[in-house]
C-alpha cells in the first residue's frame, strides 16, 4: 500500500533521517514515537506529500507518489495536523464536508453520495450528534473528532495523524487511540499516527515506528522496543526512571533512601501503591517475603527496591526468612499491606509478629 526504500527526509538541505524504509499495509495501525525534535512530524509530512523527500521514492499502490495528481493523492491519503484551524462559524458539518472536495463538481455542490459519506463518517468517530453545532464552540476532543471525521470524508486508504491526542485530557487520548485502532480494523485502512504516549502506542499498536538521533526503526512488535530496553534509552532516563515491561509503566527509581529505612509485608498486588508512595517521597525500602512473578515482586525491582523472593509455587524457606527477617530488624518502619495469606507465605504472618515485638 504505502511504502519506501531508504528515503531521506528533512528541510532545505537539512537531513533529518535518513535510510528510511517502510512497508505498511491496509489495516494496520501504526504508532510513531521518538523524542522532540527527532523528526516525527517531518516523516509524516513527507509520507503525506506535504514535503518533498530529500532522497528516494515514496510510493502508494506501487506507484511513485510525486508523479500523482493533488487530487489522486486526495483520493488515497487523509492527512490530520496538529495546526489549529480558524473556521469562524462553520458547522462541524460544513468542516467534514470540506474532506470531499477532490469529489465534487468546480462549485463544491454536494450530491447525496457527498453528503452520506460524511454523515457516514461523522459516525464513525462519535461525532454525529456535533453535526450542526459550530466547529469554534466544540472541546478540544471534539474538536479531534471532527477532524479525524474529515479526513474520512476523503475515503483515504491511509490516514496520517501528527500527535492526534495533543491537548487531550487522559481520559480524551485513550478515547482517541482506541478510536484510531478501531477505525483501522473497521475500516481497513492503514493508520500512522505520530503520539509521545508511547505506554498507550505499545498497547494500542500493532507496529511502532521509532525516530531518534537520524536513525528510524521500524519494530513489528512493539513489545519488542520494551525488551530491548528502548523506552529508557529513548526517552533518556538516565536510571532515575524505569519502564517496566511487565506493567508498561514508567516507574520512579530510588537509588539512596538516606538512614531511613522501611520494610514492606506485601504480595498479591497489595503492595502497589505503598511501593510507588515510598519511591516517590524517596525513601529506599525492602519487601517480602514475595514469591517470583507476583505483580509486587516486578513492581518492586522496578521502583529499586531490596526483595527478598521465593521460587514460585514454593512454601518461603529458612533461608528466606530469615533475609527478610534481618531486613525488618534493621528497618525504621515497618508496612503491611494485608496481603492474602495461604499455606505458601504463611511465614509472612510470623514477620508481622516479629515486627510487633
Amino acid at each position: 500500500m504505502l511504502s519506501t526504500s531508504r528515503i531521506t527526509v528533512g528541510y532545505g538541505h537539512k537531513v533529518v533521517l535518513k535510510d528510511v524504509s517502510l512497508d505498511i499495509k491496509p489495516g494496520e495501525f501504526i504508532g510513531v514515537v521518538g523524542p522532540n525534535a527527532s523528526g516525527k512530524s517531518t516523516l509524516l509530512k513527507t509520507l503525506a506529500r506535504l514535503l518533498k523527500p530529500l532522497c528516494g521514492v515514496v510510493y502508494i499502490d506501487g506507484r511513485d507518489m510525486s508523479r500523482m495528481t493533488g487530487q489522486e493523492v486526495a483520493r488515497r491519503i487523509g492527512v490530520v495536523l496538529t495546526e489549529r484551524i480558524q473556521p469562524g462559524l462553520l458547522s462541524s458539518f460544513e468542516i467534514v464536508a470540506i474532506g470531499r472536495y477532490q469529489y465534487t463538481d468546480p462549485f463544491g455542490r454536494l450530491t447525496a453520495r457527498d453528503r452520506m459519506v460524511i454523515e457516514d463518517s461523522l459516525r464513525a468517530t462519535g461525532a454525529l450528534s456535533l453535526s450542526d453545532r459550530r466547529f469554534s464552540e466544540l472541546s478540544d476532543g471534539e474538536k479531534q473528532r471532527v477532524m479525524i471525521a474529515r479526513a474520512l470524508a476523503q475515503e483515504p486508504s491511509i490516514l496520517i495523524l501528527d500527535e492526534p491526542t495533543t491537548h487531550l485530557d487522559a481520559k480524551g487520548r485513550v478515547e482517541i487511540m482506541l478510536l484510531l485502532r478501531k477505525l483501522s480494523r473497521n475500516k481497513k485502512i492503514a493508520i500512522i499516527a505520530s503520539t509521545h504516549d508511547v505506554e498507550l502506542a505499545i498497547r494500542l499498536c500493532d507496529k511502532l515506528i521509532v525516530c531518534n538521533e537520524g536513525i528510524v526503526k521500524v519494530y513489528d512488535v512493539p513489545e519488542q522496543l520494551v525488551e530491548e530496553g528502548g523506552v529508557e534509552e529513548l526517552y533518556g532516563f538516565n536510571g532515575e526512571l524505569t519502564f517496566c515491561k511487565e506493567t508498561l509503566v514508567a516507574e520512579p527509581v530510588v537509588r539512596d533512601g538516606g538512614d531511613f529505612r522501611v520494610f514492606v509485608i506485601a504480595g498479591g498486588g497489595s503492595g502497589l501503591l505503598v511501593y510507588r508512595l515510598l519511591s516517590r517521597l524517596g525513601y529506599f525500602f525492602a519487601t517480602g517475603v514475595l514469591h517470583k512473578g507476583d505483580i509486587d515482586y516486578t513492581v518492586a525491582r522496578s521502583v529499586g527496591a531490596r526483595i527478598i523472593a521465593e521460587e514460585p509455587f514454593r512454601e518461603i524457606s529458612e533461608e528466606s526468612f530469615s533475609e527478610a527477617l534481618r531486613e525488618l530488624q534493621e528497618a525504621n518502619l515497618l508496612v503491611y499491606t494485608s496481603p492474602p495469606i495461604g499455606r505458601l507465605n504463611q511465614r509472612n504472618l510470623e514477620l508481622l509478629s516479629a515486627g510487633h515485638a
